[in-house]
């Protein structure tokens, strides 16, 4: 317990508040870290996305530069060995960033994109409504709801028309700083919509219900300002900004005691579905029966399906998730992992994923992580693309296996 406590008191700080932006550092820290332990870590954690744990029992977890003398010693103090993964994580994010994002010119080329960089909220939403204007007889673009600071967020459908059609959501930008995600959906866009009638029969007879950006706000401010960023933009109490939108649907709600700290990098909001955004996901949702859910975030090669949904169902979801992260592999050679989300050590509630699953019933709802390095989604201009067709590929297999 006394382990535990120093852990919760020196690495989980609030970095949800609007402060100055601090130097943070990746570690991780290898040792005694029982089940119970990782549960009340997870519990009580008020950063709990700046934590990952990995299979082989160890924990990657951010930490501020005027904490590692302190925390380094009480490891050792402990017999728990640690490692400096990436020193200066803002640093190395914003180096990435001069190289993929350093002018709008490198993110666009003609009505596409380069794939070698980052395109701005403003170049996705011109190619969005491009793509609709163009290909209108069987693409079209709705706007489902707008920011707190009225900002667009824009949905497309795929669709060949017909009525028995099943009907697929796919969504990426959850959070603001997963860029990777993002043009990874834009990259599923841009290779089926511009042939549509050219694809395989198991894509053209489902309809694509796609959401590029749910969180624009939080995209553009940590595409302009803030790398780290992960919450949308809405304006708290004192200096605290923004609810993680992946903490704020309607199934296990603010079960984490973290998640309630208005200022938490993971907080959950007032009330479920506060957020413009989550409304209109739930809006989409109500409106329409779907039989798959995919969710795209970035980064942690993996493909997960929702807790404890093992129970009656593990072999189909088995199945299915060892499909797509086998077809992703097949792209890049990256090993992606397919588990049940709780066993990856992932204790989360209000998250998308299980609200789709046990109170939507959409029995097949997974989430889709992309490549990058070491849990963060930082990855060199020449991995975009490959990231981007990673992902494509295991949105196709989805629907090859789904008929």
């Amino acid at each position: 317990m006394i382990l535990l406590n120093f852990f919760l008191f020196l690495f989980l700080k609030v970095i949800g508040a609007e402060t100055e932006h601090k130097t943070v550092h990746l570690w991780r820290a290898q040792g005694d870290f029982n089940d119970t332990v990782l549960n009340k870590f997870y519990e009580r954690a008020s950063q709990g996305e700046d934590i990952w744990i990995r299979e082989n029992g160890t924990i990657d977890f951010l930490l501020y530069n005027e904490e590692q003398d302190q925390i380094a010693a009480y490891l050792k103090e402990h017999g728990l060995n640690q490692t400096v993964l990436i020193h200066d994580v803002r640093g190395k994010l914003d180096e990435a960033l001069v190289k993929t994002f350093p002018t709008k010119r490198n993110a666009v080329t003609g009505d596409s994109f380069t794939w070698t960089a980052y395109p701005s909220l403003h170049e996705i939403n011109e190619y969005l409504i491009k793509m609709a204007a163009t290909y209108p007889t069987h693409c079209k673009i709705s706007t489902i709801g707008k920011t707190a600071h009225f900002k667009p967020i824009h949905m497309l459908k795929i669709t060949n028309g017909a009525s028995n059609n099943k009907a697929i959501l796919v969504d990426s930008g959850t959070h603001g700083r997963e860029w990777t995600s993002v043009i990874s959906t834009l990259y599923f866009i841009d290779s089926i919509v511009p042939k549509f009638y050219q694809q395989p029969a198991y894509v053209t007879t489902k309809d694509w219900y796609i959401i590029p950006v749910l969180n624009p706000d939080g995209y553009d401010y940590s595409l302009t300002t803030d790398r780290l960023w992960r919450k949308n933009r809405r304006r708290l109490s004192g200096m605290c900004y923004g609810i993680d939108l992946n903490r704020n649907f309607a199934y296990g709600w603010a079960k984490e005691e973290s998640t309630q700290n208005v200022c938490s990098s993971n907080y959950c909001g007032p009330v479920p579905f506060s957020e413009e955004e989550t409304k209109a996901f739930k809006r989409v949702v109500d409106g329409k029966h779907f039989i798959g859910y995919l969710s795209i975030h970035s980064a942690g090669t993996k493909v997960l399906y929702p807790r404890g949904a093992d129970h009656d169902d593990h072999h189909k979801h088995l199945f299915m998730t060892k499909e797509i992260a086998l077809a992703m592999r097949k792209i890049g050679g990256l090993q992606f992992l397919n588990r049940d989300i709780e066993k990856m050590g992932k204790i989360r509630y209000g998250m998308a994923i299980d609200w789709m699953f046990f109170v939507k019933q959409v029995q097949h709802s997974y989430i889709l992580e992309t490549r990058g390095h070491n849990g963060l989604d930082y990855i060199p201009p020449e991995q975009i693309l490959p990231a981007a067709k990673e992902v494509t590929a295991g949105l196709m297999k989805f629907a090859e296996k789904f008929r």
